[in-house]
């Protein structure tokens, strides 16, 4: 999981954990550092504007509240070390291996950089996103009291263990994911502009090639190209219109203002056995009911994720992390 540049930077950061999560988020002044972030991102014309900033208080404050609660609703913390995944089965579903658990924490960029900011800490709150997939293969199989051999199973195993926010209280680190889920929210707006200024680049070039048609046309075709271009012509002057300043705002509360829509969490129940096999209902007794929660929406694929509790972290030079590095992409 990644998080965008903008919410990273440290003033604005800095200004939007001290007004809006240390004060009353419906107060103008204390919501403007937010709105500031969220126009900057899109287009920072929109501050020259005359509905500056108030018309953008409402779809801001809506996805602020929605990202606060839904960073608040992650499921966890689940504490992550080596006896978790031992004794918590959604741990030790979570993780091909023991020694997996050490690595992916040590190999953490953000954990790494978290520790260099807090020498006197070896543990923090984080969320922790994973990409969950199934595949097929032939294991064993207990039936009553007769082991199966060469059965087919369907296997849950996750991958691209991804560790963000980290934080020294669980409170810190949701509000840490808060505000990237806001800016998750943003980024979609900004999104809807790129695509309408990709479209009428487009637009124009479809234009160039009709004019070019009709220098060269016939006068048979001449009369079915000029209705062609009359109508591109129309086309661009529409998508002109949309691209006019006031006109984002329309984008703004398009997303802002139903932000349940482009980002939401997902339930899933799925029992496993203690090698990752998938059990259906019948076999709930041989295995564990765990309950996993995707992230929708955040990228083009989906995460499951988890608030982790990471205990035990040790520092790790870049040559460390590095020779880490090598070592699983020579596996």
């Amino acid at each position: 999981m990644t998080r965008g540049s903008d919410i990273n930077t440290p003033k604005l950061k800095m200004d939007i954990f001290k007004h809006l999560f240390g004060a009353n988020p419906k107060d103008a002044s204390s919501l403007l550092p937010a709105i500031e972030l969220a126009v900057s991102k899109v287009e920072p014309l929109l501050k020259q504007t005359h509905n500056y900033p108030n018309a953008y208080r409402k779809p801001v404050m809506t996805a602020l509240e929605y990202a606060h609660s839904l960073a608040h609703s992650l499921p966890g913390p689940v504490a992550v070390n080596l006896d978790s995944y031992s004794n918590d089965a959604y741990v030790h579903a979570i993780f091909p291996s023991m020694s997996f658990v050490s690595e992916a924490l040590q190999a953490s960029k953000a954990i790494q950089d978290y520790l260099r900011e807090h020498q006197a800490s070896n543990e923090a709150y984080a969320l922790m996103g994973m990409r969950c997939s199934e595949k097929v293969l032939m294991g064993m199989k207990l039936s009553g009291q007769v082991i199966q051999k060469e059965v087919p199973q369907q296997v849950v195993y996750f991958t691209d263990h991804t560790i963000v926010d980290p934080a020294p209280t669980e409170s810190e680190a949701r509000n840490r994911v808060a505000l990237g889920f806001l800016n998750n929210l943003v980024g979609k707006v900004a999104m809807r502009v790129a695509l309408r200024k990709k479209e009428i680049h487009s637009q124009l070039q479809e234009l160039d090639l009709l004019k070019a048609h009709l220098h060269r046309a016939s006068a048979e075709s001449s009369p079915a190209l000029e209705i062609e271009l009359s109508k591109m012509l129309s086309s661009i002057q529409a998508t002109t219109r949309t691209l006019d300043l006031h006109s984002y705002l329309d984008d703004f509360e398009a997303v802002l203002l139903n932000p349940e829509q482009h980002l939401y969490l997902e339930q899933s129940t799925i029992i496993l056995d203690s090698m990752g096999g998938k059990l259906d209902s019948a076999g709930a007794d041989q295995g564990e009911t765990i309950i996993f929660n995707d992230l929708i929406g955040f990228d083009r694929r989906n995460w499951t994720v988890t608030m982790v509790h990471c205990h035990n972290l040790q520092r790790q030079t870049f040559a460390e992390r590095l020779e880490i590095a090598y070592r699983s992409l020579t596996i």
